[in-house]
């Protein structure tokens, strides 16, 4: 009778534990979020480059204008230039954000665009050459849009490594104007 007992209690003892215990519940699924995060990325970084040309233009444009039309001065210059390196700067803020990816289709689309970047900034640029004399902080400016171009460069290469060595092949010909503007940061980040 004790060990009727005794057995009693222990089951009973037994089913209240395990219904005490919550019922397991169902974990869901790991989703592969590396290739998400890749393909996210890749065209997260095409998407910053993409804004980036959208806010140069205007800027570029009307520094070509002021250049082909011999308007060129500190005072109409300053706002232009500014806004070149505010635009370089905000992408280089956006690309500092996203984590690096391997997409090697994407890597000549990128570097295309990239390229495509530099030879603008480049071309609006070499016109205000001729200008130097009305525009005295023409340096200064120069040395300006070269430390923010350079910074994106920088920062293309941490998310894209090897990508500039695409855009560099694509710029062989732009190599000489980036040199005369005095572009030493972009030309070294090129490895030009």
């Amino acid at each position: 009778m004790f060990t009727l007992r005794f057995v009693s209690l222990f089951l009973l003892a037994s089913t209240s534990l395990v219904a005490a215990s919550p019922a397991p519940v169902a974990q869901p699924e790991p989703v592969a979020v590396a290739a998400v995060e890749k393909r996210q990325s890749t065209s997260s970084i095409e998407g910053v480059l993409t804004t980036l040309q959208s806010s140069l233009s205007a800027p570029l444009g009307d520094i070509m204008s002021l250049s082909k039309g011999g308007n060129a001065t500190d005072a109409n210059l300053a706002p232009l230039i500014e806004n070149v390196v505010d635009a370089l700067n905000t992408a280089s803020s956006s690309m500092s954000g996203l984590s690096s990816s391997r997409k090697r289709q994407s890597d000549s689309d990128i570097a295309s665009l990239v390229a495509g970047i530099v030879t603008d900034i480049t071309d609006a640029l070499s016109g205000l050459l001729g200008e130097a004399s009305s525009i005295p902080d023409l340096g200064t400016y120069l040395g300006s849009i070269d430390a923010a171009l350079s910074q994106v460069l920088n920062g293309l290469e941490t998310l894209l490594a090897g990508v500039l060595t695409l855009v560099a092949d694509l710029l062989v010909d732009v190599a000489g104007l980036l040199e005369q503007l005095a572009l030493g940061l972009t030309l070294a980040s090129l490895g030009l």
